[in-house]
């Protein structure tokens, strides 16, 4: 979808694209992927897309913090930030009437795609977690959170095997607690499925 759809089909596959395509009444590619992998698809996979498909998160699984080194900051406000900046800022492209729409659609594609890794990664070392842009900054999370918490497939933990070693605390790249079965669990809507705490599970309670 990055290389097709974004760069040899032009379109704008980040969150601004949606909102451009979304108030243009067009249905392409950017309205079609959001509506599967980040609106309703979640109240199935819950955030699988962040786990085997976000093109920010395959560059960033590559660095060394797949686990996190530090405990989990409260900077998940940041995330509703950057939503309501890029609702705006199409917004205030359509009110001014701005010509060549599809051209600036593409350019911000790539400053955007450009400043996700740039940010990324530069938080990523900072914090020791490869997975902090997802966790504070990322502006899809304000789609897949609310589904997220619905989703059909989920991990879940059998209580008669379970030792409580919080081996699957400390693997899970989300700090998602696992032990809890109730949709209020610690970070719930963050579990990407990695399957990273079924693997060190010493009696497969999960």
């Amino acid at each position: 979808m990055l290389v097709y759809l974004g760069l040899l089909c032009n379109e704008n596959m980040q969150i601004e694209g949606f909102w451009y395509y979304l108030f243009t009444g067009v249905f392409e590619a950017a309205t079609i992927h959001y509506a599967v992998a980040k609106i309703f698809g979640p109240l199935f996979f819950g955030r699988g897309w962040c786990g085997y498909a976000c093109w920010t998160a395959m560059v960033l699984d590559l660095l060394p913090y797949k686990m996190p080194q530090q405990p989990r900051k409260k900077w998940g406000w940041i995330r509703y930030i950057t939503f309501a900046l890029s609702f705006i800022f199409v917004s205030a492209l359509f009110l001014a009437q701005a010509k060549n729409m599809e051209r600036i659609m593409f350019w911000l594609f790539l400053i955007g795609n450009g400043l996700y890794y740039i940010v990324g990664i530069v938080l990523a070392f900072t914090l020791k977690d490869n997975r902090a842009f997802c966790k504070y900054i990322c502006p899809i999370t304000v789609f897949l959170k609310p589904m997220s918490y619905f989703s059909l497939l989920r991990i879940k933990c059998d209580k008669s095997k379970c030792v409580s070693c919080g081996k699957c605390k400390t693997v899970c790249p989300m700090n998602v607690d696992m032990t809890d079965n109730t949709r209020k669990r610690k970070n719930g809507t963050e579990c990407i499925l990695c399957f990273e705490c079924t693997k060190v599970c010493p009696k497969d309670a999960l």
